[in-house]
Order: C-alpha cells, then sequence, then structure tokens
C-alpha cells in the first residue's frame, strides 16, 4: 500500500502576508508530503526546500513530484493519500464541506482519502520514532485544528497526552484553547513574549498584533530562547500567567485514582496589555517567558497520576523544540527516558499522519537508519549546477 501524507494549503494561499489583518484565517507553514510504501518509510520532505520560501505552506506540489520522480511512482499509484491541517478556520471550512477531499480525489485518482487530527499526528511522529515499546506522549504547541468532540462540538486543542504501547496510541487528557479563558496556551503565550522581546530588543517599530501569529511566531522563539540566559527573570514583576488546578476528569477506560491537572489563564492577566511588556529589559522579559514555560510544563508532568505513568517521554508539537525545558526534564529526574523527534513542529506533521495511517492498515512501520535524512538525494551534478 503506498500511502502520501499531505500537509499545505489547498483552495488558498497559504503564504498570505502576515501584513493583512485576520491573516490567521489563511496563513499555513510547515508543508510537505511523506511517502510510506507496504509500511516501509522512504521519503519525507518539506516544499520550502524546493520552493525556498521559508515556512512556506502551500500545497506541496514540488515535494510531491519529486518524491514521486524519486520512488519511480505516478499519481495514480497512490492508494491513500492522508491530510492533516493547521488552525486555520478556512482549512476547517473546507474540509467540513468535502473541497479538500474532492481535490485530492482530483490530484491522486486512485486513493482513498483520510484525515489525522493535527495533535494525533504529531503525536504519531515521535513515538513511532522513539524506539519505545511504550511511552507517555505529550504533544503541545500554540494550538492544533478543530476536533469533534462526544458531544457534537468542534474544540481546538493546544496540548493532548496520550500514551503508545506498541503501535496502539490511547488519548489520555487533551487541553482545549477554546475552555483557556484569554485564549493563551504555554504555545501562544510563548510565541507572543518572543515577538515583543525580540521587536524591543531590535528596536522594531511594529505593532505586534499584525505579527505575533505569523512568520515572527515561527522565527523569533528560538532566538528568545537563547536571549533568556542574559536575563534574570526575577526583574519582571508580573503575576505568573498560568496556575495548575486538579480534577480533569479522564477520557478513557484506563483506570487512576488521580486525576490529571488542567492548565487554567490566572486572571491577574486580564487587565495586563502586551504593550505594557515592552517596559521591560528584553532580555529580562525572554529569561521571565522560558521560565514560566519551564515552570508550568514541569508542575504538569510531575503531576501525571503515579499509576498509569510511564518511564519513557516523547514530545512532539512546536513547544517541543524548546530544548532548555526538554533537558530539565531529565535533569529533575521526572521522566527516565526523553525522545523528541527531528521535525516535531507542523514541519514534521504530515510525516506524523503518514505514520500514523501505515500503522493502521500496515501494522507495522520500518524505518530508515538515517532518520534524520529522509529528503532527495543530489548528485554532483545538482550541486555544480547549484553552484553556478
Amino acid at each position: 500500500m503506498n500511502i502520501l501524507g499531505i500537509n499545505g494549503s489547498i483552495g488558498w494561499d497559504g503564504n498570505m502576508s502576515t501584513a493583512i489583518q485576520g491573516f490567521g484565517e489563511f496563513w499555513v507553514h510547515g508543508s510537505g508530503a511523506t511517502l510510506i510504501m507496504n509500511g516501509e518509510l522512504k521519503t519525507a520532505i518539506n516544499e520550502e526546500r524546493f520552493s525556498r520560501i521559508k515556512y512556506d505552506g502551500n500545497y506541496p506540489k514540488l515535494s510531491i513530484e519529486n518524491i514521486l520522480d524519486y520512488n519511480k511512482l505516478t499519481k495514480y499509484d497512490i492508494d491513500l493519500v492522508v491530510y492533516v491541517g493547521n488552525c486555520v478556520s478556512l482549512n476547517f471550512e473546507l474540509k467540513l464541506n468535502g473541497y479538500i477531499k474532492d481535490k485530492l480525489q482530483e490530484y491522486f485518482p486512485n486513493c482513498k482519502v483520510e484525515f489525522v487530527y493535527h495533535h494525533v499526528a504529531h503525536t504519531a511522529a515521535t513515538f513511532y520514532t522513539s524506539g519505545f515499546n511504550e511511552a507517555d506522549i505529550l504533544s503541545f504547541d500554540g494550538a492544533g485544528d478543530q476536533e469533534l468532540q462526544l458531544n457534537g462540538e468542534w474544540k481546538t486543542p493546544h496540548l493532548k497526552f496520550s500514551q503508545g504501547k506498541d503501535l496502539t496510541l490511547t488519548e489520555l487528557t487533551t487541553w482545549h484553547l477554546d475552555e483557556l479563558p484569554m485564549h493563551t496556551s504555554l504555545g501562544s503565550f510563548y510565541g507572543m513574549i518572543s515577538v515583543i522581546a525580540y521587536q524591543n530588543k531590535m528596536n522594531i517599530k511594529e505593532d505586534w498584533t499584525y505579527t505575533g501569529w505569523g512568520v515572527d511566531r515561527e522565527t523569533y522563539p528560538g532566538k528568545v530562547m537563547g536571549m533568556a540566559a542574559f536575563g534574570d527573570y526575577q526583574k519582571i514583576d508580573l503575576p505568573d500567567l498560568f496556575h495548575l488546578e486538579r480534577g480533569r476528569q479522564r477520557y478513557s477506560n484506563i483506570e487512576w485514582e488521580d486525576c490529571f491537572p488542567e492548565l487554567r489563564n490566572s486572571t491577574e492577566w486580564l487587565s495586563i496589555s502586551p504593550d505594557s511588556l515592552k517596559k521591560f529589559k528584553p532580555e529580562d522579559l525572554a529569561a521571565w517567558s522560558q521560565h514560566q514555560f519551564e515552570k508550568y510544563l514541569l508542575l504538569f508532568l510531575s503531576h501525571i497520576p503515579k499509576k498509569m505513568k510511564r518511564d519513557n517521554l516523547c514530545l512532539g508539537g512546536g513547544c517541543a523544540l524548546n530544548i532548555l525545558a526538554n533537558s530539565k526534564i531529565i535533569e529533575q529526574g521526572i521522566y527516565k527516558n526523553v525522545h523528541v523527534n527531528t521535525a516535531p513542529n507542523d514541519d514534521g506533521l504530515h510525516f506524523g499522519a503518514a505514520l500514523y495511517k501505515a500503522a493502521e492498515y500496515e501494522h507495522k512501520i520500518t524505518l530508515p537508519d538515517d532518520i534524520g535524512y529522509l529528503g532527495i538525494p543530489y548528485t554532483d551534478e545538482d550541486i555544480e549546477v547549484a553552484l553556478c
């Protein structure tokens, strides 16, 4: 069975300028494609490698063409297309009304089309590459795509905690953006502070509200994570953005004595505007942001019910790129082993979606040894042309 995982906009310009107010309805990032043949991972690549557009979110036409050509396949040879989306309202509407499915079946005439939720793809990507027989799995970011609930409502997760055993994934608890009074998750909070701190440091006179959830959100957090080493979080006189509550109800039939903790926004933050944060030294603000992120991530992981906690932890989602926080999970002995896949952010969505369906249909997944090098190889002639 030939399975093709895809992430990217279909039916609109996924790279719409972040200078346009309301761009969050359109902007997509990390588009690409993954091919699995008879349970064996063959090729995975992102569109930006061919288009040379950083964070390219458009339909991965070039990626797909190169993957098919390299593996000596045509569009008629694809049996299953797995599509996974970002947190984009237009994407959600086009999926619901059947547009995306119709277009994919037009592109691949012999295929079946299925959808995988955003955080399910992140979860599969990190667990199936871990080498663990069983593990706890945390997927967390700014927000995923909308998921249908048992009561018929659609909600937007920003954190999903699951467990994996062999090829089986079991969701245990999910935090939804809709349940936060300020719609501020760990990921969205860190992104917002990163934009403010970086623009303040670089003296960029730009309204953060137009850029806080676009290309800047993808660019600045890594820089600000480094900047945090030069600041002092104790110099920031602000209340904590979050607090942890007990009592989250279980979602599955697994029994344990205690319920999961739940992250909530602090009400003290309702009166604080983003502009007021610009008065702080950017290095200190970066350090405070990192401290807040680590504090509440570690609090959550430390309160996983002991009866069901595993020794291994797999991390996925954009927040899993925070290597400072990841290292403290090990340092504090919360888990014995921690795994992060090579593309935990949305660049790896198509990869995770394909793996998820391979496990379902093929009941096996065969990975190459060089899991970090899954793109198209370059010949000496290709390199010479590029140098000219």
